[in-house]
């Protein structure tokens, strides 16, 4: 007896199947199309942001400079690389801000970014204290010892230093051999600057010289704090007719040689 085994339709000649298989691969590419497509177009915006970031309507055009009384224009324009108008987004405020500070007069610097086409600056500029006399050339110097400018007249309110040291160039500190004069200047006040002469180092101690005549000695390691309230004192209620010297190393008690 045989046995009769009924022939069942093959999976792959199912037109059903296959036409869902053909419509998942048609739903495959259409997704890869349009990624393909969203991936152009970004890449299109991105790079036309960038080409307009950097176009000349983007760029550092308009440069505002406040707190500048030293520090010319053309100066601010150099060491800022803003005077070449680069594109606003490649100008970096606080990069800006160091090579400003570099320049001799400026003390801080501020930068601020002004979209669409401009840059402020904003700066502060150093004090002078002292005009450092060497080798027949000057110096205005600050409070740091940064040296500001060569070649310049004492400015009112300010001490005269004749220091044993060649001058740096602007933009540089005085060196150490200079500081023990230069912390004199910093200690006494503005108001007694036209009193004294000059600011000076004599056989290892600093002295002054005062515009009356007579040589004022604060010692090897002065004190300026006391020892200008002890010649104010002095300026105020002695007469310097005939004094020759005044021993001001014990502030409290000064010497006075005639």
């Amino acid at each position: 007896m045989s046995t009769v085994t009924a022939e069942r339709p093959s999976v792959s000649r199912d037109p059903r199947l296959r036409e869902r298989r053909v419509a998942v691969a048609r739903a495959a590419g259409r997704r890869r199309l349009r990624l393909v497509l969203a991936a152009a177009g970004l890449a299109a915006v991105i790079g036309g942001g960038l080409a307009l970031l950097h176009s000349p309507l983007l760029a550092a055009r308009v440069v505002r400079i406040s707190g500048a009384s030293h520090t010319p224009r053309p100066a601010v324009l150099a060491a800022s690389g803003l005077s070449g108008r680069p594109p606003l987004i490649d100008v970096g405020p606080a990069a800006v801000a160091a090579r400003l500070e570099a320049l001799p007069w400026v003390a801080t610097a501020s930068v601020r970014r002004q979209w669409p086409d401009g840059v402020r600056v904003a700066l502060t500029e150093r004090t002078p204290v002292a005009v450092v006399v060497a080798g027949g050339e000057t110096a205005l110097v600050d409070a740091s010892g940064r040296v500001l400018a060569r070649s310049v007249q004492q400015p009112s309110g300010t001490f005269r230093i004749l220091a044993p040291a060649p001058l740096p160039a602007p933009g540089a500190d005085l060196p150490p051999s200079d500081r023990p004069l230069l912390a004199v200047a910093n200690g006494f006040p503005a108001s007694l600057a036209p009193a004294v002469r000059a600011i000076e180092e004599r056989a290892g101690g600093v002295d002054l010289v005062l515009a009356a005549g007579p040589l004022v000695e604060l010692g090897p390691q002065p004190r300026p704090g006391a020892q200008a309230v002890a010649l104010a004192t002095l300026l105020a209620r002695v007469g310097l007719a005939g004094v020759v010297a005044i021993d001001l190393r014990v502030p409290t008690a000064p010497v006075l040689t005639r």
